[in-house]
């Protein structure tokens, strides 16, 4: 592997997780926007979830409507 490769898949990777970071922050806000405050416990596990599943929570944020439906979901 050359250098320019490793490079870009260290950039690949950094870009990954900065956007599942983002993802997450995004998550965290709409739940306390439209569900309740989280406890940190909750953001917590919300930081471990997959792209995938940060982006299907948020596209239905606002069909939840307690936080114990929340952490169902991400069981």
């Amino acid at each position: 592997m050359s250098l320019a490769e490793i490079f870009r898949n260290e950039g690949k990777e950094e870009g990954i997780e900065k956007g599942k970071e983002a993802l997450a922050n995004t998550a965290v806000a709409l739940i306390t926007k439209f569900v309740a405050p989280i406890s940190e416990d909750l953001e917590d596990k919300l930081r471990q979830q997959e792209i995938s599943t940060l982006e299907s929570l948020i596209k239905q944020v606002d069909e939840f409507q307690n936080l114990e439906e929340i952490k169902q979901y991400l069981k």
